[in-house]
């Protein structure tokens, strides 16, 4: 289950490279979902515990992965309390994805993510109620992200 607290929250982790690089296990890299989610993410290679083949980058440690794939694992690593802000919408299918594998709990201050045309349910912390589809995602994200940025986005048709 996804649970998400829409808006600001200092408890919530953004600086994903620095929390990710301290805590990250190498036998994390050893799963097949995360090799898969830093194929499809990064289109990168795991070759090994501490080599990715990136077409962009070359030969990489894990610590050069971008941050969104750092924080899809650590979604499915750890306890982590991460905002949603580090990811961008390539994440979105995989955030989904964990949420169904074990409950993640993530923040959304920004409106990175929309999960259009996608089957999102979500407990909405914030008010507890539940978000069964893109167009409530969206009105909870105007209703108490939108006031930080003095702007709200539209539902799209």
């Amino acid at each position: 289950m996804l649970s998400v607290q829409f808006g600001f929250d200092e408890d919530c982790i953004r600086d994903i490279d620095l929390y990710f690089d301290n805590v990250y296990d190498e036998d994390w890299l050893e799963d097949e979902l995360v090799k898969e989610m830093i194929f499809d993410v990064d289109q990168s290679e795991v070759k090994g515990t501490q080599l990715i083949i990136s077409p962009i980058l070359g030969a990489i440690p894990p610590e050069r992965l971008s941050g969104g794939v750092k924080a899809l694992i650590c979604m499915l690593k750890t306890d982590a309390y991460i905002d949603l802000i580090v990811c961008g919408p390539n994440c979105e299918k995989w955030i989904l994805k964990i949420a169904q594998i074990r409950d993640i709990t993530v923040g959304m201050s920004g409106y990175d993510l929309c999960f259009e045309k996608m089957d999102i349910k979500a407990l909405c912390i914030n008010d507890q109620s539940m978000i069964l589809d893109y167009r409530e995602w969206i009105l909870k994200m105007n209703e108490f992200v939108g006031h930080r940025y003095g702007r709200k986005i539209s539902l799209r048709n």
